[in-house]
């Protein structure tokens, strides 16, 4: 079954204020509503595979639903539904992150650094409404985090410690997300469920 797609909503765009914003949790009812926002996400992020993930405000809408793949495989991409995370000890890793909602504007291409926790516990819904807990290490630790700031209305260039690099052009910036991703490559551990 073929699912329409969503634009990809920019930071440059005019429907922009849905990044900035914190999202609404998905209640107990509402589980048709997160499986559509699922699929539209799904049909969204298909140009672009391989992808890490893709937030519901990335496609317009604010509730706290996203997807994330550990290694960039579209077959390991997951449905997390409120989410919640929590540090395992305090070790930090600083890598460069970029973001659909940048990567697809008109102009002002940019990456940010940002350090993040590199082993976290998650806790989230899945589409069943059942509850998953794992315990993330490295890339699929950095992109849940990444795709959580989304869901606070948090842009990867605006954090308060991120630094942040600029493009003159989109060519150049996907040549450098292509080290970026071959970096990220060597931190690819399978998710652990507890």
């Amino acid at each position: 079954m073929m699912h329409q797609s969503a634009e990809i909503v920019t930071i440059d765009s005019p429907k922009h204020e849905v990044l900035r914003a914190k999202t609404d949790p998905i209640k107990e009812d509402e589980l048709p509503l997160a499986r559509e926002i699922a699929n539209l996400l799904f049909a969204s992020l298909k140009p672009y595979m391989p992808a890490a993930g893709l937030a519901a405000p990335q496609i317009g809408i604010s509730k706290s639903v996203f997807l994330f793949s550990y290694d960039r495989d579209p077959k390991n991409l997951e449905v997390v539904i409120n989410p919640t995370f929590t540090p395992i000890g305090t070790s930090q890793v600083t890598g460069w992150e970029g973001c659909f909602s940048v990567i697809l504007c008109k102009s002002g291409w940019k990456f940010a650094y940002v350090p993040r926790y590199e082993t976290i516990k998650v806790s989230y819904l899945n589409l069943d409404g059942g509850n998953v807990e794992k315990i993330l290490e490295g890339f699929a630790a950095k992109v849940f985090q990444h795709e959580f700031d989304h869901l606070q209305g948090i842009e990867c260039i605006d954090r308060p410690d991120a630094i942040t690099k600029s493009f003159d052009s989109r060519e150049e910036l996907l040549a450098y997300l292509q080290e970026v991703k071959k970096q990220d490559s060597t931190r690819y551990i399978q998710p652990k469920n507890i």
